[in-house]
């Protein structure tokens, strides 16, 4: 009786892990999809508000939730008082320091943090052309994330429930 109610336990706990591990993948894409709104946000301060930079991430910060209302707040505060070097450093810095937990995969935050490069050193025109090219790239990592998100999700929910009977079976 104690060795059914172990297996069952083993078999539950795995395919906890694996249900977990599939709304990982999930999260990772509704992340990309926020980012990508955020950006949306950013794109329309710049042309219609005619707002500079610092403005413009304190009008976003208010309505966007965290960490990407702490990043844009520190990001503004950085860039008032002048303090971290050149706006690419700036945003390069804050955007490792407030995203590296926010479930945005490694990629996507390493092409975010390369955008401060081209994004400081332009006037609005090109801001707003540069951000219209990242939301291209991130469309395209997108549709790349969907397609095989399906798969990957359906693979460690199996993998979860597989595990669970092997190691028992193992087990007992």
């Amino acid at each position: 009786m104690l060795k059914i109610a172990g297996g069952l336990l083993l078999i539950a706990g795995t395919t906890l892990m694996g249900l977990r591990a599939a709304s990982g993948i999930q999260d990772e894409y509704r992340q990309m999809q926020y980012l990508q709104q955020i950006i949306y946000m950013l794109q329309s301060e710049i042309r219609y508000s005619r707002a500079y930079l610092g403005e413009a991430f304190l009008h976003i910060k208010e309505q966007v939730r965290e960490p990407y209302a702490g990043w844009l707040a520190q990001m503004s505060r950085s860039m008032d008082k002048r303090e971290g070097g050149m706006f690419s450093d700036i945003w390069e810095k804050e955007t490792e320091a407030y995203l590296s937990a926010s479930g945005l995969p490694q990629e996507e935050r390493g092409r975010l943090a390369a955008l401060g490069g081209r994004l400081g050193a332009a006037d609005m025109d090109m801001q707003i052309k540069t951000l219209e090219l990242y939301q291209e790239q991130l469309a395209v990592s997108m549709s790349e994330k969907r397609e095989g998100m399906r798969t990957k999700m359906r693979l460690c929910r199996c993998l979860g429930v597989m595990s669970g009977i092997f190691l028992t079976v193992l087990l007992v």
